[in-house]
């Protein structure tokens, strides 16, 4: 007999298009509130960013990185643990 596909954990960026994006900016805009960060600062980054030329996925990767362990080192965390904390608490569907 046929059974469902088992849970599996996996990362929530896991999908394509859009919804990707959408993702991304849904998990930086959690953390930028999480940070410390406001509604009306946010606008403001929305909208010098535009102003930025467009860098390749590699570069804006590497950047958000960067960032994502200033505000780890800042709030004294670990980022690697936080991820593998995150992962294994999300039980994530591969038939999603």
């Amino acid at each position: 007999s046929r059974s469902d596909p088992p849970t599996v954990y996996l990362c929530p960026f896991n999908v394509q298009g859009p919804d990707k994006r959408e993702k991304l900016m849904t998990a930086a805009i959690g953390l930028f509130y999480a940070a410390g960060g406001d509604g009306d600062e946010l606008r403001q980054i929305v909208l010098k960013a535009d102003d930025h030329k467009r860098s390749d996925v590699a570069d804006a990767v590497a950047q958000m990185v960067v960032a994502t362990a200033a505000v780890s080192c800042a709030s004294d965390l670990d980022l690697v643990q936080a991820a593998y904390n995150w992962i294994d608490n999300t039980p994530v569907s591969l038939s999603d």
